[in-house]
């Protein structure tokens, strides 16, 4: 079984969620059913390249 891909829009709304809302980062993975470290892999991407992140998704 392949790894599951997230395109650039859902990666960015999962981003989102975690810095607009007050929720921790294991809530919000488990809202959209991902493992936590996937949502943190996208943040630390998202804090070191900004806006022009995920160009590949």
């Amino acid at each position: 079984m392949g790894r599951k891909v997230y395109d650039h829009q859902f990666k960015m709304a999962a981003v989102q969620l975690l810095l607009e809302e007050n929720l921790f980062g294991k809530e919000i993975a488990k809202e959209l059913s991902i493992h936590p470290n996937t949502l943190y892999s996208s943040i630390s991407e998202y804090e070191e390249y900004g806006e022009s992140v995920f160009p590949g998704c």
